[in-house]
């Protein structure tokens, strides 16, 4: 097996991959997912190009790292527990690696998401709402919001829960992002960057996530996508939207959860709500109705409203987001490596940022 920067490398597969490859790997008897970025590349030991043009690729590595690290970094310190931190990020000759906790994930479909008591799936939306809401914390648009990128496995008591994975489309909103930039899967697209393919000049900005968040969670409370006219042409919602034509919301959704979508959907990114109002729209009802009441009518010794744990989803109070159990593991969890001398491979460079990965 390979031996890469500390790592035990399994075997390489593009599944589910897009423009990479992964793998599991294992490092100090700790297990990690890794991805191979198969560009930009490297020109090491390079013998064909001209000087220029091995200076042109470098330079094109170089403001690539500098992307990922500024992303990378915000994803870390941003992150509630429920979009997978990054543990590291080097390069080894032509190629660039990252590392992420390896999480045991359920191969869940949509429809398995679906069948599941409606309580659980706006507990679960909840979760996803938030972990989104740490990101546009930081100013950063995940951008390939979609099922594939939502891994569901359980937490230590066995409870459900959810991680957001798969920050290599992310930007900031205060960037100018160029539409070749811009990737993902389209049936997620909001109207706005749907206009981008047409020439339509606009700014994107975090908003994109709130409509493909709507898209999904239409999909998680329906079993589809928002209905539109497919005789138009069109191909999915957010180029219905640009088109003018009306989405139809589907019945089986419960009504709060309609009139929140319908806002989610919105063809005017101001108009759509913010992750944090959606989270706070699909949080437990007894949550909700607990945190109103005065604190003479809640018999605890603590009289701080009570929350949900981010993780494992069981009810506290305390600050932050995650139980006294849960934080406690989080501080205990794995600690990056921070020195680069110690994994140096000829022909390698390991980058970290301001957060420690």
């Amino acid at each position: 097996m390979e031996q890469l920067f500390g790592y035990t490398l399994g075997e390489m597969t593009n599944r589910n991959a897009g423009t990479c490859l992964w793998c599991f790997g294992t490092k100090n008897g700790k297990e990690y997912f890794i991805k191979q970025f198969l560009n930009p590349k490297y020109p090491y030991q390079d013998k064909v190009l001209s000087p220029e043009r091995i200076e042109k690729k470098k330079k094109q590595c170089r403001d690539n790292v500098a992307r990922k690290i500024r992303v990378y970094d915000a994803v870390n310190r941003f992150s509630d527990g429920n979009d997978v931190r990054i543990y590291e990020f080097f390069r080894y000759e032509q190629k660039y690696y990252l590392s992420m906790e390896k999480i045991e994930e359920l191969p869940w479909s949509i429809q398995d998401v679906y069948d599941l008591p409606e309580k659980e799936r706006r507990r679960l939306c909840a979760l996803i709402a938030h972990a989104v809401a740490g990101l546009h914390q930081g100013g950063l648009a995940h951008s390939d919001l979609k099922h594939e990128n939502i891994l569901f496995t359980k937490s230590s008591n066995g409870t459900l829960t959810v991680k957001v994975i798969d920050f290599d489309s992310a930007f900031f909103e205060a960037d100018e992002i160029k539409s070749e930039d811009i990737s993902g899967d389209w049936v997620y697209f909001s109207p706005e960057v749907w206009g981008r393919f047409d020439d339509i000049d606009c700014h994107l900005t975090c908003k994109i996530d709130i409509f493909a968040l709507g898209v999904l969670f239409h999909q998680y409370f329906s079993g589809d996508v928002p209905g539109f006219d497919h005789e138009t042409g069109c191909t999915a919602a957010g180029q219905a939207v640009l088109a003018g034509l009306p989405l139809t919301v589907s019945d089986k959704i419960p009504s709060d959860i309609r009139e929140l979508l319908i806002r989610m959907l919105d063809a005017d990114p101001e108009k759509r709500p913010t992750a944090m109002e959606v989270f706070t729209a699909f949080q437990p009802e007894e949550l909700r109705t607990l945190a109103e009441k005065k604190p003479d009518t809640v018999a605890v010794e603590d009289d701080r409203p009570p929350r949900y744990c981010t993780n494992c989803g069981r009810q506290y109070r305390g600050e932050g987001f995650l139980c006294a159990e849960c934080a406690e593991k989080e501080a205990k969890g794995p600690k990056p490596v921070n020195d680069p001398k110690k994994y140096f491979t000829k022909g390698g460079d390991f980058f970290s940022t301001p957060s420690g990965f």
